[in-house]
């Protein structure tokens, strides 16, 4: 760790002398609302990455998958059963399911609203302003509570200075097409209407040479989004949001590769025995009204309400030809999905803002229905899971007061936080068993039923001290929560009638923030240290029968973490960026069923030790309206483990770096502006894993989820 540190002090260093003394330039200003009101990133007591719509459109952002190349300590995993669901981790905790009737650990609003589900996060969110990512602990101003972190996505709203329109045309390897259209209209002094579109498509990188859809990998998405602005004054505002999105993408290519060192790279094609490839299937709607009223110079009222319908299907088969003529697995899963939720917090701040506060509730309904099919070809047969009933429910009432006393200047200001959830969880699913080809469908003689509540109450304290102007230092504990629920694939019918119990973390923290040179270099660095306590653990309880697994409050951990974002200005015209995350997460107590502590089989998955983010910007050319603006960043992730349990074989992703690119040019007209790009992900064609998991039944088999070859487009935008 000593060594880590003198690492990064020696890179600070060498970034703030490279920095010339002007003050032609400065960095831009963030303003967050991630604490439920604008304010500077500088003053917020969080470590959190802000990804500007600029860097969006430098890495080429598309889904939230590409969100792990940006902000060191958060890791995206792809299902391998569906192509449009990611599993999410900050700091090494996170889900390695999608079930329904579990939470995730980490929570991803879009606009204010809870996206409960992980089906669907791979979709193309439209006309983002923003994306936040909040690594620690979440709850005391949130609708849910999240033990890990929340990735919060800002859209742009409707704008009432002038109509515009905008075309972009993205072109590039595999067949890339992607087409986004905006148009804004101020239709009068009180109401803005903003419409925009996206199809996008583009082949997979491994054909499918048996029957069936052509590829692997296929990306095939619509989105649209109407959103109306009304502002019949300058205290009440009304956001009304419509949106959907649909996808019908072919599954990943899941491989035979090994266990490490072995390392196997990605086939040009599949096995010719694959038959019937089906494409995975989403459609996701919402609805959300945002209501913000200034009730005085003191007080503002905010109101989300939202309702979200999700529904998916789910398609993969798993090692044809690595066993004979016939798949080792095919899973097959649909549902539907609607949420209700509304959240209404009340803000207060007097005169000079020594005393803030914010007071919240949240109420959050869900209906749900799964039905899932897996074939084991090889044992001809196949088990079926039919998800009846569905039902969560969580109630919150959240508070958090700051308050800056007349001591020194008010520069030391002291904040408490409290957050108490109540939960509800109802399932019913019945299980039948089929003889392969068409028996009859055998029921077991019970439907399998689960009923729990859980409350909890989170509280946090924090305490920040401003140093000077420019520089602010902090300290905070904060405490997470995430409920109980269910497990549909528990290994019996009394594992799964008994659920799991919540688990929660509380994590302490250290912090510094400071620009400095005439706010040209501007340095965030955070350490922490988490307890993380009944964990709820995904373990393969049939290390050779994939399907079979069960949920356990396993015990205690410890992870231990430090965090590092620079941005410095270099000259007037180019800004470097480093990000740094460093991570040591560890079991301390895992129990099994005699009461031996079997800590040391475990592993943390999605947790790499390093991962880092170093990216440049600049212009060739005298100034930015002659020159080429280009940007260049690298990415990069230590080793990390698949899988928490080592009774299969350890599973390893291998360390891996991705470099990106981006050249552009813009021209500006009379009647409006043309930019041109050439742009380029994994430059470097590296070959890397996404995931490293045992995808076996009748038997383990190592298997790899295989990152995107070299990417290489063109993109065209139009504004008028």
């Amino acid at each position: 760790m000593q060594n880590i540190r003198s690492k990064l002090n020696f890179i600070a260093c060498c970034t703030a002398l490279t920095a010339p003394l002007s003050v032609a330039a400065q960095l831009e200003e963030i303003v967050i609302t991630a604490q439920k009101r604008p304010e500077s990133l500088l003053e917020s007591p969080l470590s959190l990455v802000v990804i500007s719509e600029q860097e969006l459109e430098r890495s080429h952002f598309v889904d939230l998958a590409d969100l792990a190349n940006l902000a060191p300590n958060l890791q995206v995993l792809p299902h391998p059963n569906a192509a449009s669901t990611l599993l999410l981790f900050i700091r090494g905790v996170g889900n390695s399911d999608e079930q329904v009737i579990q939470d995730p650990s980490v929570a991803v609003y879009l606009d204010g609203v809870y996206l409960s589900r992980s089906q669907g996060l791979a979709s193309e969110f439209l006309d983002l302003e923003r994306i936040e990512v909040l690594r620690g602990p979440q709850g005391t101003l949130y609708g849910r509570n999240a033990t890990s972190g929340a990735v919060n996505l800002i859209t742009k709203a409707p704008s009432f200075d002038a109509s515009n329109f905008s075309q972009t045309l993205n072109t590039g390897s595999r067949a890339l097409l992607r087409a986004t259209t905006h148009l804004n209209v101020p239709v009068s002094d009180s109401v803005a209407v903003k419409v925009s579109y996206q199809n996008s498509q583009q082949n997979g990188f491994v054909r499918n040479v048996g029957t069936g859809a052509p590829r692997f990998g296929d990306e095939d998405r619509n989105a649209w989004r109407i959103d109306g602005l009304w502002q019949p004054s300058d205290d009440l505002r009304v956001r009304l949001i419509v949106d959907s999105e649909e996808a019908s993408d072919t599954p990943a290519y899941v491989g035979a590769v090994g266990l490490l060192p072995d390392r196997v790279d990605a086939p040009k094609a599949g096995s010719v025995w694959v038959s019937d490839l089906q494409k995975n299937d989403v459609q996701a709607d919402g609805l959300t009204a945002i209501v913000d009223w200034q009730v005085n110079s003191d007080w503002q009222v905010r109101s989300i309400t939202s309702k979200r319908e999700l529904s998916d299907f789910q398609y993969q088969d798993l090692h044809s030809g690595v066993r004979g003529p016939i798949a080792v697995l095919i899973t097959e899963a649909q549902g539907t999905q609607e949420q209700l939720s509304q959240e209404l917090n009340l803000t207060y701040s007097n005169a000079d803002e020594s005393l803030t506060a914010i007071l919240g509730a949240y109420w959050f309904d869900e209906d749900a229905n799964r039905n899932a099919r897996n074939t084991v070809p090889g044992a001809k047969v196949r088990k079926l899971v039919f998800g009846r009933t569905v039902n969560n429910k969580a109630k919150a009432l959240y508070g958090q007061v700051s308050w800056r006393p007349d001591w020194r200047e008010q520069n030391l200001e002291l904040t408490l936080g409290v957050r108490a959830s109540e939960d509800e969880r109802y399932v019913l699913i019945d299980r039948a068993q089929q003889s392969l080809p068409d028996g009859p469908l055998m029921f077991a003689p019970m439907s399998n039923v689960g009923q729990r509540e859980f409350d909890n109450v989170s509280p946090s304290f924090m305490a920040r001290y401003q140093l000077s102007d420019q520089a602010y230092v902090y300290a905070k504990r904060v405490a997470g929560y995430k409920s109980g629920g269910f497990n549909a694939r528990a290994s019996t019918a009394a594992r799964f009638s008994e659920g799991f119990d919540d688990e929660t973390l509380v994590s302490r923290e250290l912090g510094v923030k400071a620009e400095l040179l005439d706010r040209r270099l501007r340095v965030a660095a955070t350490v922490f240290q988490s307890d993380y306590d009944d964990i709820q653990m995904n373990v393969q309880s049939d290390p050779n029968n994939i399907v079979v697994a069960d949920v356990l409050n396993a015990g205690r951990a410890s992870i231990d973490g430090f965090e590092l974002d620079i941005d410095a200005l270099v000259g007037e015209q180019s800004e470097l960026t480093l990000r740094y995350g460093w991570l040591d997460a560890n079991y301390d107590i895992i129990r099994d069923a005699n009461g031996q502590n079997v800590a040391s089989d475990y592993r943390f998955m999605g947790a790499p030790e390093h991962s880092v983010l170093l990216a440049w910007s600049s212009v060739l050319g005298a100034s930015a309206e002659s020159g080429l603006r280009y940007s260049v960043s690298y990415s990069w992730r230590d080793q990390f483990f698949g899988s928490n349990t080592t009774d299969a074989g350890v599973y390893q992703v291998p360390a891996h770096g991705l470099m990106s690119g981006d050249l552009s040019r813009a021209w500006d007209f009379d009647w409006g502006s043309l930019e041109a790009s050439l742009w380029g992900t994994n430059l470097l064609d590296t070959a890397y894993y996404r995931w490293h998991y045992n995808a076996g039944a009748g038997g383990a088999i190592p298997s790899g989820v295989w990152g995107e070859p070299r990417t290489i487009g063109l993109k065209l935008k139009l504004e008028l």
